[in-house]
């Protein structure tokens, strides 16, 4: 009789720990990631949650040069209901007969000003400082830093779009400081329950002397594997010949 009830209870509590992962998963918001578009997203993680974003491996074609990254991570831990810390991690980076190794590390923190939870639009701000931890010529030798603006908006037709202002303060060859402005703009649309693919341009303007304009369009997919496990692949194409000629890339998101 103990021994039944015993093999009871033991069935039980391995039907509940396997029920877990569903229960919180619906307890959470919908994953809603920074990656795989340049425009961040304006949603934060829910409190006391961690969220992991990764860039598992691009390759950059640039007329002869070659670059190839691998495992690119954004750490992010949610700090309050509209708050999260993010620290950006580019683990490996290796240019073609060139440098190879660790890049910046960038901390950020995003405040949700409306529209996490629900609303036809949201926005937040990021501000960010950019620190030089890279191996070389991979990143800056000062510190920089800026502020990000994303906003969301439902689009015509069930098209999710938004846009994105982002104006940083960035260090040169010769440690002088310059102003560098992004915007970009983005939208996507859902194939199915857990499929959608996404369009995106982006422009890159610096105020460094001699720089060029650069601007580049992105398109991808994203599967939704279960509510808290995504994957995504794409390809970035320059459009400006400052611009990287192409990087298709993979990456994959979850949050617990």
């Amino acid at each position: 009789m103990i021994s039944h009830r015993f093999h009871t209870k033991a069935l039980m509590l391995i039907i509940q720990i396997a029920l877990l992962p569903i229960c919180v998963a619906e307890e959470l918001r919908p994953l809603s990631t920074d990656r795989p578009d340049t425009t961040e997203s304006t949603h934060t993680v829910d409190a006391g949650h961690f969220q992991f974003e990764m860039e598992i491996g691009a390759w950059t074609r640039d007329g002869d040069n070659r670059d190839v990254s691998f495992g690119q991570l954004n750490s992010k831990i949610g700090l309050d209901h509209s708050t999260d810390l993010q620290v950006v991690t580019p683990f490996y980076t290796q240019v073609r007969n060139g440098e190879e190794g660790f890049g910046d590390l960038q901390v950020r923190l995003k405040r949700n000003l409306w529209g996490n939870d629900e609303g036809a639009t949201s926005l937040a701000v990021m501000p960010f400082i950019q620190l030089p931890t890279s191996s070389g010529d991979l990143g800056s030798d000062k510190v920089g830093g800026g502020l990000i603006v994303p906003f969301a908006f439902d689009g015509p037709a069930n098209w999710s779009c938004a846009v994105m202002g982002q104006l940083a303060l960035e260090a040169n060859a010769d440690r002088d400081h310059h102003l560098v402005g992004l915007a970009s703009a983005t939208a996507s649309h859902a194939l199915t329950e857990q499929t959608a693919f996404f369009l995106e341009l982006v422009s890159v303007h610096s105020a460094e002397s001699g720089s060029d304009w650069e601007a580049c369009f992105n398109t991808g997919m994203t599967w939704l594997v279960t509510p808290t496990w995504q994957l995504d692949g794409g390809i970035r194409i320059g459009l400006t010949g400052a611009s990287a000629d192409y990087s298709p890339f993979l990456g994959m998101s979850t949050k617990f």
